[in-house]
């Protein structure tokens, strides 16, 4: 590290209320919430007047509401005075009139459609100012454009430092990054630079080659690992034959960027012999937006830079605590391009505090689903989503990936699954139709005579590409609903 690095991040570090979290605390993410609420009341006097001069530990989930709309009222604020976007769409809007959680019903939704149109009217900063700008196309295929400003990757920097503290990680600890083929929003740059900020070691390897990874991460003494679940259950089903996995002292692995089934959280589990933890995020507001705690009853969330809502996706009303729905977010603290209310399109639900494993006032994401942008209809109407198969698939261990493709044969529905498998029998057919068969979906559909029985394509190994995100439902039908 050069002179001038050193300095960078010896000043971030300073910067960083993570490294204010006491040694002692048994809930870190939530801690660095507090302190961040607490620090946020001395200097605002609005928010000092509700939250008082409360301690970091006095804290309650109606102090961190109060925070929350103090940071949304502010936002809103911000947005109207800088942003085109929000200056036209706001307009009406009165800042000062958001007091409930309920008033943010008034509050109109931004659509991801919205950002991709017309990303650089959401830009609340000269592009001059920008430290860095990402671009993704998500599951929708339309390109958006995301500015940070040095001050946005301080506070990444800061949230993921404080997550890879609550999963356990210390100073000795090494990070392994695999993110293959991630290449508009690279995490590992996000990453390496939490580690290195927080003390932590880091390894990255962005090849899709499996013996490099495991090579790097030998070589480093990783102990921790964080990635696209459909990558790590990759190298886990190719190399768990020829090697050990449990020797490799891997105390962590933290999936990311994909839905993580639980049969294949099950198989990863067994295979290395320690905790996997799901975490969620967008592009849109960065990493370790939400992350499972060893209990892995939901997610914790970043309240602290993030408010999250869940609505009615029909009617666009709030729903409960509890109650399933399309996921909103609001990014409270954001500079470059702070985003109000956006639908996400994943599908989700919120849990009330508190947490099993002692956290008092965080509210806990359940893991979202599926995404209402991949869903698809078979039969009469069923929606499926890759989620669904994956349960169902992965639970034979010798698949190794999937895709599904829909077609149609008369008025019937064809689900034709396309598999790499280490064994290609007739016995790892059977077993895929039979599990598939019985998810309920597809199981009335058969049964109302409009879904096929499930058919199997085997795959040689490696003849299916691997690439981040990949789509594992292809509808091949000229006509359809979805």
């Amino acid at each position: 590290m050069g002179a001038l690095d050193s300095v960078k991040v010896a000043i971030a570090r300073r910067r960083l209320l993570a490294n204010r979290i006491p040694k002692d605390s048994l809930y870190p993410l939530e801690t660095w919430m507090a302190i961040k609420a607490v620090m946020t009341a001395k200097s605002e006097r609005e928010l000092k007047g509700i939250i008082g001069k409360k301690d970091q530990t006095d804290i309650t989930r109606k102090d961190f509401d109060e925070y929350q709309l103090f940071r949304f009222r502010e936002q809103i604020r911000y947005v109207k005075k800088n942003t085109p976007y929000y200056e036209e769409k706001l307009k009406d809007l009165i800042p000062e009139n958001i007091r409930t959680l309920d008033d943010l019903n008034e509050v109109p939704f931004t659509l991801p459609s919205d950002l991709a149109e017309a990303p650089f009217s959401f830009m609340a900063v000269s592009r001059t100012k920008l430290a860095r700008e990402f671009t993704t196309t998500g599951t929708t295929g339309k390109r958006k454009v995301i500015g940070y400003t040095t001050g946005d990757l301080i506070a990444k920097v800061d949230i993921i430092s404080s997550a890879l503290r609550s999963v356990g990680m210390s100073g000795d600890d090494v990070l392994h990054i695999m993110f293959p083929a991630v290449d508009a929003w690279d995490p590992s740059i996000m990453l390496a630079g939490a580690c290195r900020v927080a003390g932590y070691g880091s390894s990255t390897c962005s090849s899709p080659d499996i013996k490099e990874q495991m090579e790097i991460m030998k070589k480093n003494g990783s102990t921790h690992i964080i990635g696209l679940p459909s990558f790590i259950y990759r190298v886990t089903a190719l190399m768990g034959n020829e090697i050990d996995l449990k020797k490799l002292g891997i105390r962590k692995i933290i999936s990311t960027s994909e839905p993580l089934s639980e049969s294949m959280r099950e198989k990863l589990q067994n295979a290395w012999g320690c905790n996997v933890l799901d975490v969620w995020g967008m592009t849109e507001f960065g990493l370790a937006c939400a992350i499972e705690c060893d209990k892995r009853k939901g997610l914790h969330t970043d309240e602290a830079n993030l408010l999250f809502e869940v609505i009615d996706p029909d009617t666009g009303k709030r729903v409960p605590d509890g109650k399933m729905g399309e996921l909103v977010v609001t990014a409270l603290t954001a500079e470059a391009t702070p985003l109000i209310r956006y639908r996400t399109r994943d599908i989700a639900a919120m849990i009330s505090p508190p947490c099993s494993c002692g956290s008092k006032f965080n509210r806990k994401l359940v893991k979202p689903c599926g995404r209402m942008d991949l869903q698809f209809k078979v039969g009469m109407g069923y929606k499926i989503f890759p989620l669904l198969f994956d349960e169902a698939v992965f639970e034979n261990k010798d698949v190794i990936d999937y895709q599904v493709n829909i077609t149609k044969e008369g008025f019937k529905d064809v689900l034709t699954f396309e598999l790499e498998s280490k064994d290609q029998s007739d016995g790892v057919r059977d077993s895929v139709i039979a599990a598939v068969s019985k998810i309920m979906e597809i199981d009335d559909g058969i049964k109302e005579d409009l879904i096929e029985i499930p058919r199997v394509i085997f795959k040689e190994i490696g003849s299916m590409a691997y690439s981040a995100k990949a789509k594992k439902i292809v509808d091949l039908r000229e006509n359809f609903d979805s």
